[in-house]
């Protein structure tokens, strides 16, 4: 009897609100933590970074004016996300808006939440992108929530996922028509600096650099806004936060560059534990991960920072990017799919060069051979297409239809707006992979980084007009070459081994072990079973099993 009354209070917690009971359909304790799912590996790490306790009658209480409504009376917990908590809130009057708590693994304290807001405003308001309108706000902790959040409206419409496989391909080319007209708004911007775009006014109390938007004879509301310090995450993802390192704003490209070397190697300086690696490093006859070999890479990678960068100036310019457009993020029109009613998820979008920022949007993405033709008649289906299965002919079909929706966001790039598909090409190219990698090595990469700077010195005179008056700053001798390659090979090595480890028991590359509830159980065990077998298959001694059990990255 007593269990199902806290059972009852726990699925209705009466708190007053002006006068009405708050409904909440959950544990109060469900609220703060993160309840979707369960990791294999680092779960408390993994759960601690994503616990955020609120105060949900004030939550409410702040609610109810925002909405225009006399009082919330119900909160609702929404499918969370990595970075954030979502809340359904019901007013007395039935309105309904988005409350967005971010968790402390978002970001910066206040300018996470301080960029998100005026990066919605700007997009909605000056640039005419669909995007949620924002009510009410608050970018610093100390508030009777007792957490940052975000009130805003809740999205007309479906997501993109509900509808995607049954529209027509009329249907999804007119929707990545519109797409690519929002994408060409973010290069119409002209913005000063990189960074991350805020109000002014909450950038002038922090004593942090920054450059207000010059005001335009089109649009007063510019003088408004400011370019700050990046909320770009890998400024404080994967034990980057903390690292004393400048954050912006910057003016140039080069100053850009030099940023993410600095960064990298403040977090080397730091710290010897190196995090989410792509590989088997470290054990018995695997390539051995050294601060050495990647400090003396963003060493390499400075000298040449200058360089790395277009010969035409635009498609380095400044401009932010929606760089997650999946499913989920991306409403539709129920009755007219090819209406975009909402984009979603603005949260860390930031300032950068324009070849850092463009690709194509996430729910395009494919596993295959991305054709080098814009002839739809000529991406073809395989030769042997009728001697397959009827399974594999609904793969090969699903590949080619994917593989035309690609291409024709590439068409639509160059009708609308040319210089972003010019821009994905550069980033693409030896001079544009080089600086986003190099952002990386704090965790992975130094060697193909190192690769790349090899093939820089040799084509160095095609980098630059006059090589013999700007001669390569590089110089790897033949045998740093040699011993390169020999240490390559073993890089390559451990990431293919645990490559196919992960592929054994479920995962992918990059996985970071999380899983569904239903699902941890058995996978915990397969965890533990794959992990005996290989360390059996790859140790010849007691010792080489010892040391196995030393470097393992997925510790229980």
């Amino acid at each position: 009897m007593f269990s199902r009354i806290k059972n009852v209070f726990k699925r209705s917690v009466a708190s007053r609100v002006s006068g009405r009971c708050l409904s909440i359909d959950h544990d109060p304790e469900s609220l703060y933590r993160y309840s979707s799912g369960r990791w294999l590996w680092r779960e408390e790490l993994q759960m601690a970074c994503r616990w955020r306790k609120f105060n949900t009658t004030e939550l409410a209480q702040a609610a109810a004016p925002a909405a225009g409504s006399r009082s919330c009376v119900k909160l609702a917990k929404l499918s969370e996300g990595s970075f954030n908590k979502a809340f359904l809130l019901t007013m007395d009057d039935g309105k309904e808006i988005i409350a967005k708590i971010p968790n402390p693994n978002a970001g910066y304290e206040h300018f996470t939440t301080a960029s998100e807001v005026a990066t919605m405003d700007y997009a909605r308001n000056i640039l005419g992108v669909p995007v949620p309108q924002v009510y009410a706000w608050n970018s610093s902790a100390d508030n009777p929530v007792g957490a940052e959040y975000i009130l805003m409206e809740k999205c007309p419409g479906i997501e993109l996922h509900k509808v995607w496989d049954t529209i027509t391909d009329r249907q999804k080319a007119a929707i990545i028509h519109r797409l690519v007209s929002y994408e060409a708004a973010f290069v119409s911007l002209e913005l000063p600096m990189y960074g991350s775009l805020y109000y002014a006014k909450d950038l002038d109390s922090t004593n942090r650099d920054h450059c207000i938007l010059p005001p335009s004879a089109k649009d007063t509301r510019l003088s408004a806004f400011a370019i700050g310090p990046t909320t770009d995450r890998n400024f404080f993802d994967h034990g980057r936060a903390g690292a004393t390192a400048n954050q912006g704003p910057w003016a140039t490209v080069e100053e850009y560059n030099v940023a993410i070397a600095e960064r990298e190697k403040a977090c080397l300086q730091r710290s010897s534990q190196f995090p989410d690696p792509q590989g088997f490093y470290n054990g018995p006859g695997q390539y051995q991960q050294i601060s050495r070999t990647k400090l003396q890479t963003l060493q390499d990678f400075e000298k040449v920072a200058q360089y790395l960068k277009p010969t035409d100036p635009i498609l380095s310019k400044p401009v932010f990017w929606h760089t997650d457009l999946h499913w989920d993020n991306i409403f539709v029109d129920e009755n007219d799919p090819t209406v975009i009613t909402a984009i979603i998820d603005w949260q860390a979008v930031h300032v950068a060069p324009l070849f850092a920022q463009a690709r194509h949007p996430t729910f395009l993405e494919f596993d295959g051979e991305i054709p080098d033709t814009f002839d739809a008649d000529a991406i073809k289906l395989p030769d042997n297409f009728e001697d397959l299965s009827e399974e594999e002919q609904h793969a090969a079909k699903k590949l080619r239809g994917a593989q035309i929706l690609w291409k024709l966001y590439e068409v639509e790039l160059i009708c609308q707006c040319d210089d972003i598909n010019r821009a994905i090409r550069f980033g693409k190219g030896l001079l544009g992979r080089l600086p986003s990698l190099a952002g990386n090595i704090f965790s992975d990469g130094e060697l193909l980084v190192q690769d790349l700077l090899m093939s820089l010195q040799q084509e160095w005179s095609q980098v630059v007009d006059d090589p013999v008056a700007n001669p390569c700053p590089l110089s790897f001798a033949d045998a740093d070459k040699t011993a390169h390659d020999e240490q390559f090979v073993l890089w390559t090595q451990s990431i293919e081994l645990m490559t196919d480890f992960l592929t054994s028991i479920g995962g992918y590359r990059g996985w970071d072990g999380s899983v569904s509830h239903e699902q941890y159980n058995t996978a915990k065990e397969h965890m533990r079973l794959y992990k005996e077998d290989f360390i059996s298959r790859h140790s010849s001694t007691e010792a080489e099993r010892t040391r196995w059990l030393e470097v393992w990255p997925f510790p229980d």
